[in-house]
């Protein structure tokens, strides 16, 4: 599960090196609205009306290998399982894939040392997922190991897809409540079997997160427990019976149980981390006897 935690420092370098070349004026139209892996992209161009965003964006170490060639000034992609090559040049409106020149719908873009390329391009030649959602009017985007991921988060093991759910990025339906408390653990409260929904506490800043069913995290409420910074959004019904994992990184240890409809709450384990090696880092554990309820099955995940 950490392997895909890993940042990738070469990718972002190498993504970096574009800068030379024509760099295209995009037009001031309002981009819609994308996520990748969850993310919500901040810089969406658009150019020629395709949606372009940030090559740097749609990072994936497992799968995607980049590289730059300083010569031809060409960046190179690879997708190792789908055995595809991609060369690109800043300016150019062809791509070069597994040495065919393919047309694009919009120009390789450079704009403030950033590459932007047609997405779904990007999404389809390098074997990710796109899917309009025109409810909320996104389009939602996953690279190869993204869409791993998001099938363990919706029908997957419990314990594996709550792990993927706190570390989802987040997106926030109302203003941002800040917290001036010290920060000593993290806390996190699941519904009894659900990993779709749960609160977070950190110094002393309580969240309430739901993720949809495009695999989005939102958080719905928020409030400063320590301050006068007060809350914002709608607090959730309670959870009645639910679970918890309290990570002390201070002492460095993780409790975890759970907290009946009357909210007591009856410790299930300890891990010491200076004992427990194998176990650090690791923020939430299985709870014996407990099955997943919340199980949903979308045409992402086919």
């Amino acid at each position: 599960m950490k392997k895909w935690m890993i940042a990738t420092v070469a990718f972002f370098s190498i993504v970096g090196m574009l800068v030379s070349g024509s760099s295209i004026s995009a037009a001031p139209q309002k981009p819609i609205v994308v996520y990748i892996d969850g993310a919500l992209q901040d810089n969406v161009l658009t150019v020629n009306g395709r949606t372009m965003v940030q090559l740097i964006a749609f990072k994936d170490p497992a799968n995607l290998v980049y590289s730059y060639e300083q010569a031809t000034k060409t960046i190179i992609v690879t997708n190792k399982e789908m055995k595809t090559t991609v060369r690109l040049n800043g300016g150019s409106t062809t791509a070069l894939v597994n040495g065919k020149i393919v047309k694009l719908d919009a120009p390789v873009t450079i704009k403030e040392g950033r590459t932007y390329l047609p997405l779904r391009f990007l999404s389809e030649t390098l074997g990710g997922t796109l899917k309009y959602n025109s409810t909320n009017k996104t389009l939602i985007v996953r690279t190869p190991s993204g869409q791993e991921r998001f099938k363990t988060l919706m029908s997957g093991k419990l314990e594996d897809a709550r792990t993927i759910a706190i570390h989802t990025p987040t997106t926030l339906v109302d203003k941002e409540i800040v917290t001036n408390g010290e920060g000593f653990h993290t806390s996190y409260t699941f519904p009894k079997g659900e990993a779709l929904r749960y609160q977070v506490q950190y110094r002393g800043l309580i969240k309430y997160i739901e993720i949809n069913s495009d695999g989005i995290a939102i958080v719905k409420w928020q409030k400063d427990t320590v301050g006068t910074n007060g809350e914002a959004g709608k607090k959730p019904e309670d959870f009645k019976e639910s679970v918890y994992f309290l990570d002390n990184f201070m002492a460095e240890m993780l409790t975890y149980g759970t907290i009946d409809s009357k909210g007591v709450y009856d410790e299930v384990g300890i891990v010491y981390y200076t004992i427990h090696a194998n176990f650090k880092g690791i923020e939430l554990m299985p709870i014996e006897g407990e099955t997943r309820t919340d199980v949903q099955i979308n045409d992402m995940e086919q």
